[in-house]
This record gives structure tokens, sequence and C-alpha cells, in this order.
């Protein structure tokens, strides 16, 4: 399989930061219309980077619960949800070989991949943007507690475009230039048990087809990104146990998934902006020169 490149992080926020974004959003960053969904249960914006990887931030319109029922992500509280791979542009997506390599190391996990599946949605400007997604699924007779939904964030999720990426991802000089000076994902960190670190290393290593790299106390996988920026160095996946009790309060109440990222700031940005940035329903954002 061609190298796995982060395509965006997932945030889900109230249906009024979406339509009034908070100050941590606005003074950091430019936002990038998006649209709703076609299901017609969620609209998002994004925050799109140089080097092609974005933020997401998704909303249920009007918060309303109707539309939580059997939406995958409608059990999800606010905050990092999940987040999503890709290989470059123009390159075939092996599933089988993908399906293939995890099936040997998701052991006593219980996770696998469900067939691709078509998704869109209309932009602000009419333009119908569509792709395939694959998405992680429980492994029958796992004996794993939950449903097909509560795996959704624990592993990454593919997207794929039918169309050109830039209809989904406009990387157009406006959209990328942020008042912080970020320039895209430096890393983030998976939070998982304490018990199964090995386990999940193992996963995440096959998912993504790449070594862990452990150093300095730390265990860290390597990944792409949809373009690459002079200068700046590639992004990390961190996999780590909780250590703090805010840490292990979040994986219990979350499970498995992401706790944190971290953007690369430019020769420019702004060091008074680069400061941890932590609302209230805990969006831990941090910023590395």
């Amino acid at each position: 399989m061609a190298p796995a490149q982060i395509d965006h992080v997932v945030v889900l926020v109230p249906y009024q930061d979406l339509l009034d974004p908070p100050k941590w959003v606005t003074e950091n960053f430019t936002l990038t219309p998006g649209g709703r969904h076609s299901d017609g249960k969620t609209e998002n914006k994004l925050i799109v980077f140089s080097d092609g990887t974005y933020i997401e931030l998704i909303a249920f319109i009007n918060d309303n619960p109707s539309l939580r029922r059997g939406h995958p992500w409608g059990n999800k509280s606010y905050g990092f949800i999940d987040f999503a791979l890709t290989t470059p542009a123009g390159s075939n997506f092996d599933y089988a070989g993908l399906r293939g390599r995890i099936n040997q190391k998701s052991g006593s996990l219980g996770i696998d991949y469900d067939q691709p599946i078509e998704g869109g949605r209309k932009r602000d400007d009419g333009v119908d943007v569509r792709w395939k997604v694959t998405f992680p699924k429980n492994v029958v007779g796992a004996g794993v507690p939950g449903s097909d939904i509560s795996r959704r964030g624990e592993i990454p999720f593919w997207c794929h475009d039918i169309a050109g990426r830039e209809l989904r991802v406009d990387t157009a000089a406006a959209n990328v230039t942020h008042p912080s000076g970020v320039k895209g994902i430096a890393q983030f960190t998976i939070l998982v048990p304490d018990g199964k670190m090995d386990s999940y290393v193992d996963l995440y290593s096959s998912i993504m087809d790449s070594k862990p790299v452990r150093v300095f106390g730390t265990t860290r996988l390597p990944l792409e990104t949809p373009i690459s920026v002079p200068g700046l160095v590639k992004p990390w996946v961190f996999v780590e146990p909780p250590t703090l009790d805010v840490e292990k309060k979040r994986l219990q109440e979350r499970g498995p998934g992401i706790i944190e990222i971290a953007l690369r700031l430019g020769v420019e940005g702004k060091v008074g902006v680069g400061r941890p940035s932590i609302d209230e329903n805990g969006v831990w954002i941090h910023f590395l020169k």
C-alpha cells in the first residue's frame, strides 16, 4: 500500500460554535466554509493547512438530539472524536492488504475495517463533494463489548476522494494563511489503556504500514502529508498510556483515541499565540516552532 498520509482530525463542537466560532478558533485560525453532509444531520467548517491536512469542525444541525440517533458519531462528546488517513492521489487503496495486515494484529482488540462506502456533502457554493470512506468495525465473535459505533475514533478511518481532492480541501493561499502562522500538523497523541499498549502499537503500525520508533521514553509512528512543504518536518503519531488523572478520566469516559494535537508554526509563527489552547470541551491544541 502507498505510504499512509494524515488526512484530517475531527472535532465535534456545539452547533452554535460552528455558526459563531469561539475565541480560541478565531484568534489562531482562518476558517474555510464547509457545508452540509449528504445525510442532512451534520455541517462542518475546515481549518486547512499548507501541508494539505486539516481540522474538521463538525456539529449536529441545531444540536438536535434526534439527529444523533444511529449516527456513527452520535454517542460522542464534544472534542476530538476521530481522525482520518488517506493515500497519495492517484494511488490504489489496497483494502485487501490493509485487512490482511490488521487481522494478524488486532487479536484481542477485536477490531477490523468495513467495506468502503460513498459519502459526500454540498459546499456553500453549491458544489457537490464526493468521497469514499472506510470505517472500523467490531470483529464478530471477538467478545469485545460495544457496538460498531463505539469503535469509531479508536483507530483511524480512511478517506479517498472520488473527484479531485481540491474540491474537498481547498489549499488556496487565503485558506491556509492563519493568524498563528500554523503550517501543518506536527504530531498528535493517541491515548490507550496501559495494559494494552503493545497491542495498540502493533495495530496502529499495521494500519499505517510503518515501524514504531521508540526514543526518549516515547513510542511514535511516522506519517506523510498530502502536500510536501519545504522545511516542514513530517508529522508523528504518539501512542501513550494515561499518566495524569485528567488523562485517566478522559480515557475512561471516551475510550482510546486522540487526546491532543500539536501544530507546526512557520518561521513567522507567533510565539505569543503558541501556548496550549484548551477550551471548555477539552480540545487540547499545542503549537510548536
